[in-house]
C-alpha cells in the first residue's frame, strides 16, 4: 500500500491591481464659498465611494476564499 501520491495545490486568488492600492486621502477644505465647497465635496464622496467599492471587493475575496 501506497500512501496519497498527489498533493493539493494551494490556488491564490487573482487579486486586481486597483485592489492593492490604499485608498485616497481626502482633501481639507480651504475655503468656505460655495464653489469651493461643492468641488471638495464631489471630490471627497467620489474618493469615499471608491474606497467602498475596494473594501467591498475585499469582502468578497475573503467569503470567496472560506
Amino acid at each position: 500500500m501506497t500512501a496519497c501520491t498527489k498533493s493539493t495545490v494551494l490556488l491564490k486568488p487573482n487579486v486586481p491591481a486597483n485592489l492593492m492600492q490604499p485608498c485616497q486621502s481626502f482633501n481639507k477644505l480651504d475655503d468656505g464659498t460655495g464653489k469651493v465647497i461643492t468641488l471638495w465635496a464631489v471630490d471627497t464622496v467620489a474618493k469615499g465611494n471608491e474606497c467602498a467599492a475596494k473594501v467591498e471587493a475585499w469582502i468578497e475575496i475573503g467569503k470567496a476564499l472560506r
